[in-house]
């Protein structure tokens, strides 16, 4: 269940991902099952189909793909129920783990793993920290 990467065409790539991390959000409030179909979702959404996910009009067309229940998720995303929550959790990515980029990836004890990187540098961390 993997996701294929499609280069961007639109001239309006987004400029961030509040929208989308705030929706996931507000999808989790609806159980893990939904959390997850969402997470999906805005990923399929931003790298196969070229979906604007800064903006909340297209992440909300992409929560009611996701199957989510609509009047509740909107009741939650257009109050911003969630946006604190996201703001807290990006400060303590930021000075618990050092997080500066996207992705960052961190497993365990082991160093940050930043950007994208081939399967193999995750491997590698993964066999270390096992030993």
């Amino acid at each position: 269940m993997g996701i294929a990467f499609r280069m961007w065409t639109r001239s309006d790539f987004p400029q961030w991902s509040l929208p989308a991390l705030e929706a996931a959000k507000c999808a989790e409030l609806q159980g893990v099952e939904a959390f997850e179909r969402m997470h999906l979702s805005l990923f399929r959404a931003f790298f196969e189909e070229g979906l604007n996910i800064g903006q909340p009009a297209e992440v909300i067309e992409v929560a009611r793909r996701a199957g989510l229940d609509m009047e509740q998720f909107l009741k939650d995303y257009e109050h911003g129920s969630q946006r604190n929550r996201i703001l807290e959790e990006h400060k303590q990515a930021v000075s618990q783990y050092g997080v500066r980029a996207i992705p960052t990836v961190v497993i365990g004890e082991g160093p940050p793993i930043v950007g994208a990187v081939p399967l193999e540098e995750y491997e590698q961390l993964l066999m270390r920290l096992l030993r």
